[in-house]
């Protein structure tokens, strides 16, 4: 099992690319991860039945990260596909795309931007194995 992350454009600020960065390493370590930057116009293309597809939206349900550690860890022990993560452009995605969703994920009520919003999930990520693992970082 493996997870991509497919999100919208490059991360610009450096402050960004240095905690994506140090999460995606501290991910690998778990789990094969990989980062996919693409267009706007082209992210549902890479929603895949092969893919067990999730779409970060704003009607989305929330998690704590307890849940979301409960969450990622029932996808990895019982489902036979791959995890995509899938953060949009600047408007989200439209009422067609979500419904070839299989979850819709929201990381806050709050409006972030898209460079905070993939280093936050980067981080919950994270966190999440460690929890799923009993590892100390969570605590």
């Amino acid at each position: 099992m493996k997870i991509k992350l497919f999100a919208v454009g490059k991360l610009k600020a450096r402050f960004a690319r240095i905690a994506a960065d140090e999460y995606r390493f501290r991910i690998v370590h778990y789990v094969p991860f990989e980062v996919v930057e693409v267009k706007e116009e082209a992210i549902v293309q890479n929603l895949s039945e092969s893919y067990f597809n999730v779409l970060l939206d704003q009607r989305g349900k929330m998690f704590t990260s307890e849940q979301f550690a409960q969450f990622i860890n029932e996808k990895l022990v019982h489902y036979r596909k791959d995890i995509a993560f899938f953060i949009g452009g600047a408007d989200g995605f439209s009422n067609a795309e979500r419904k070839k969703a299989d979850f819709l994920l929201s990381l806050s009520k709050m409006t972030l931007p898209h460079e905070l919003a993939r280093v936050f999930l980067l981080e919950q990520l994270y966190r999440a194995f460690t929890i799923i693992r009993g590892e100390k970082y969570h605590k």
